[in-house]
């Protein structure tokens, strides 16, 4: 190692030649136990990445890459050797446990992809690191005010988020499912969320947005009022029904006595009619009994059956009497002739 340093420095006298040394050194060198971790790590872009590489022994060279960039040489003499702003190390080491920490300051999206350690004596070891995107939560229309048993419909929007974002609903910490839709905006997503609320009792109601890199869900908070319906007064209402069936009560009575006083005026007059009919029949006179005349169902006609002497008739009549009962109506008197020879 020290015979390919002075080599490069005498003959080249450049860093770059002599991180390749370094670089080949370490291929030619026998294995030793080398861990990363972790192995898959998730950031917001602008944040610090963070990997830890650890060896059984005391690396003389250990290289770190991003997407197979030399990024960071750190030597067992010296350190850290070409540290800058986005690309450090911190030494962790302990009795035992040779662990260096690599720092990748203000991530952007160029920087996914593959981490690598790589100690000599070392298999390199590789880790995925995915840059992500946090975006803005917004519940769309604010508080709102509902009456009781209404429904109500809270829209969430997630702008400018990678990958696409997780959504989900809390209605006074209960969690509710959400119907969720999104597009793309370049390489951004934006996601809208529906909630449906039936108007029960005053709530809070939250929508929570999540990617991977974030410790805690982001989300928006909104207020849902609910006004009770307005009781009407029983009082007035029993009032009017009452007032209402009182008057009808009072119209049949009197529709009904009306009815009844016109039936029985109509019934006596009829009746009075027939009395005086009666009365006018009763009190007739024998005068005008007379002269309308009556049968004489008792006479008998004289037989001619005789002779006559000197202008006389004789008549010869039987012994036997000839009576004849005449009836009449109650309005007339019975009358009984008899004719004796």
């Amino acid at each position: 190692m020290k015979g390919c340093g002075c080599w490069c420095d005498g003959n080249l006298g450049n860093m770059y030649v002599f991180r390749l040394c370094i670089f080949l050194l370490i291929t030619t060198v026998a294995s030793a136990q080398v861990q990363l971790q972790p192995l898959n790590a998730a950031v917001l872009r602008g944040s610090k990445a963070l990997f830890n590489c650890s060896t059984t022994q005391p690396p003389s060279v250990m290289n770190w890459m991003v997407n197979g960039r030399l990024v960071i040489t750190i030597l067992e003499a010296s350190g850290v050797w070409n540290s800058t702003d986005r690309f450090s190390a911190k030494n962790f080491t302990t009795p035992g446990d040779y662990k260096w920490e690599f720092i990748i300051s203000n991530v952007q999206r160029d920087d996914a992809g593959e981490v690598t350690c790589q100690v000599l004596g070392g298999a390199p070891q590789l880790a995925t690191l995915s840059i992500q995107e946090r975006g803005s939560v917004e519940i769309v229309g604010g508080n709102r005010t509902k009456t009781e048993g209404a429904q109500t419909e809270f829209q969430c929007r997630a702008v400018g988020w990678f990958p696409e974002p997780s959504m989900s609903w809390s209605v006074n910490g209960v969690a509710n499912s959400c119907n969720r839709s999104s597009v793309t905006q370049g390489n951004l997503f934006n996601s809208n969320c529906t909630l449906t609320v039936t108007a029960v009792k005053n709530s809070s109601v939250q929508c929570l947005v999540s990617v991977p890199a974030l410790s805690t869900l982001d989300s928006s908070t909104v207020f849902l009022t609910v006004e009770k319906l307005a009781k009407r007064d029983q009082t007035v209402l029993i009032a009017v029904t009452v007032a209402f069936s009182a008057a009808a009560l009072l119209f049949l009575i009197i529709y009904g006595i009306i009815f009844f006083c016109m039936r029985r005026k109509k019934k006596s007059g009829y009746q009075e009619e027939i009395r005086r009919a009666r009365i006018e029949s009763q009190n007739r006179t024998p005068a005008t009994e007379n002269l309308q005349g009556q049968d004489n169902r008792g006479y008998i006609r004289d037989g001619h059956d005789g002779h006559t002497n000197g202008g006389v008739w004789y008549t010869n009549h039987s012994n036997k009497h000839q009576m004849t009962d005449v009836f009449f109506d109650d309005a007339h008197r019975k009358h009984r002739h008899m004719t004796i020879v």
